[in-house]
């Protein structure tokens, strides 16, 4: 059994959500949710890399294949 502790205004969402698009069926509504990141969950930490690497690049005043590279090892490294 799942127990989550929401704030009332996201509880209300949340079970309009499941009403409306799921026919109020919890399970279905989790299932798809778990798709949906496991679809879409690695362009999440894409953006977060390209904008460590933005942020890398700005930060030593230019852009070059080596550097871009070298960030890239930098932050993988952190991680």
């Amino acid at each position: 059994m799942l127990s989550i502790d929401l704030p009332t205004e996201l509880e209300h969402q949340l079970i309009e959500v499941i009403q409306k698009s799921y026919h109020g069926n919890i399970q279905v509504a989790i299932a798809s949710l778990l798709h949906l990141h496991k679809k879409y969950g690695w362009k999440e930490q894409l953006l977060q890399d390209v904008e460590t690497i933005r942020a890398e690049v700005c930060r030593t005043g230019g852009i070059s294949s080596k550097a871009i590279d070298e960030a890239i090892n930098r932050y993988r490294k952190t991680r």
